[in-house]
């Protein structure tokens, strides 16, 4: 059994981990796990938009993709669910500490330098002034790892004499058997 809890949406090569999940199980092996949904920081990506920022964190992937990336992986099975959880915060310092322990952004056109005090204090206001609550879409799935399918060689060799030798048996076989009366 392999179990992954809040893993997954933080890997910048999602589909080789699930390879490589799907290579570290035995047959019938099974697969759970949990990861965050797109609808995820749903009011962060709002709030960076009307400051004109970027975008917060990374799109979080769809449960029915995540469904397909496994089957494409190898897994069987597949079932996926979600739930989507509103946590309300006391002060915008504790959401930004909630958000610091979740991990990384990943976006590809993400801040790439250190922003400054200015900065920070113009996102607590602004957190200030919202509703301080963020919403987690939290997906959830498991899969098993199945037998290997058996695979049908796109070509097949025969020598000449397996050739003649296999029709020399089938005119034998049609000879000992007796035609019908039309009686």
């Amino acid at each position: 059994m392999l179990w992954a809890n809040m893993n997954l949406h933080m890997s910048d090569q999602p589909q080789a981990m699930l390879q490589q999940w799907h290579q570290a199980l035995a047959v019938d092996g099974f697969l759970m796990f949990s990861c965050l949904g797109p609808d995820s920081l749903k009011e962060l990506r709002v709030l960076y938009q009307a400051l004109g920022w970027p975008a917060p964190s990374h799109e979080f992937t769809d449960m029915h993709d995540w469904g397909d990336m496994l089957i494409g992986a190898g897994f069987a099975e597949p079932v996926m669910d979600m739930e989507r959880i509103t946590l309300t915060f006391e002060s915008p310092q504790r959401l930004l500490q909630e958000l610091r322990g979740l991990g990384r952004n990943l976006h590809l056109e993400r801040f790439p330098a250190l922003r400054g005090r200015r900065w920070h204090s113009q996102l607590l206001q602004a957190i200030e002034q919202s509703a301080m609550q963020l919403t987690f879409e939290v997906v959830y799935g498991h899969a098993f790892k199945s037998a290997p399918k058996l695979t049908v060689s796109a070509q097949s060799e025969i020598s000449l004499d397996q050739m003649r030798a296999a029709l020399t048996r089938g005119k034998a076989a049609t000879r000992a058997v007796p035609k019908p009366s039309l009686d």
